[in-house]
């Protein structure tokens, strides 16, 4: 049975429509590569993984405004895509061909849940991008099970229809931690560099990232091809990829609007409350 996350919907961006209202503001978002974890303990990883942020600092009405969301998932399994088509970890290709088979992946979720301090300006902070704030950190086990129907017939592989079920168990790591995310953009161009995300009691994510800054127009984030609105097309997207997770090979983490670790109900919903006309 298809695991299906709590389903919430969030409308991310406020209405400065209103003629009564002036606002000027900055939005960034960030998205990035994981590519080495220095746990607690003082052990370095070598990972696998992806960082999503969305933020703003908004003038309105000489009210300062900020917000953010954010979030990041890893592996130490280093193939990036475990159940691409070149990377089937230990799946036996002839159980494929006669019909079922299953995929177990462990992998982590970091998401924002407040922001305590949020700044674009490297003199103030040092750096670029700073974001600090409240974060939940879980391990996730997940079983991918997949069923190839009528797999006995010599019909061509990309013909046969195939089920796909995911199971999992998720572990707390670090509840309610503190966690700070700073970025600089590289030169000469400022668009690609590095960031570093460090938890509490979960050690220092880093790796490569690059940005999109919007000045004067509202980000929201289901705006998923940056056209400037959400419209029909950006739902339509999501739905393409609907169910898939990390461990699929056509997984795409900013199709998971949400943060929730799998594309599902919640991220479809999200999406058509975000609609513009």
């Amino acid at each position: 049975m298809l695991a299906i996350m709590a389903m919430s919907v969030f409308s991310f961006v406020p209405n400065f429509a209103n003629a009564d209202f002036q606002s000027q503001g900055t939005w960034v978002r960030m998205n990035g590569y994981i590519t080495q974890w220095n746990t607690t303990d003082g052990n370095s990883t070598r990972t696998f993984g992806w960082i999503i942020a969305n933020a703003a600092i908004v003038n309105k009405n000489g009210t300062t405004h900020e917000w953010a969301t954010a979030y990041a998932t890893w592996s130490d399994i280093l193939r990036a895509y475990p159940m691409g088509e070149h990377a089937l970890g230990d799946v036996n290709v002839s159980d494929m061909i006669m019909g079922n088979f299953s995929y177990t992946f462990s992998f982590y979720t970091a998401r924002l849940l407040n922001v305590s301090d949020l700044s674009f300006n490297k003199t103030e902070t040092g750096h670029d991008f700073y974001l600090a704030g409240i974060w939940n950190v879980t391990q996730r086990t997940e079983t991918i099970n997949i069923t190839w129907s009528d797999p006995t017939t010599n019909v061509p592989w990309g013909d046969h229809m195939r089920q796909i079920t995911i199971t999992w168990t998720d572990t707390p790591v670090a509840i309610n931690a503190n966690g700070i995310l700073v970025a600089d953009w590289g030169s000469p161009y400022g668009w690609v560099g590095k960031f570093v995300l460090s938890i509490d009691g979960v050690g220092t994510l880093s790796g490569f990232a690059w940005k999109s800054i919007i000045w004067t127009r509202e980000l929201n984030i289901c705006d998923l091809s940056e056209r400037g609105k959400v419209d029909i097309n950006d739902l339509v997207k999501v739905a393409k990829h609907y169910g898939e997770a990390p461990g699929f090979g056509n997984y795409d983490p900013s199709l998971d609007v949400n943060g929730e670790g799998q594309i599902g109900i919640g991220d479809l919903t999200t999406i058509a409350a975000n609609i513009q006309g």
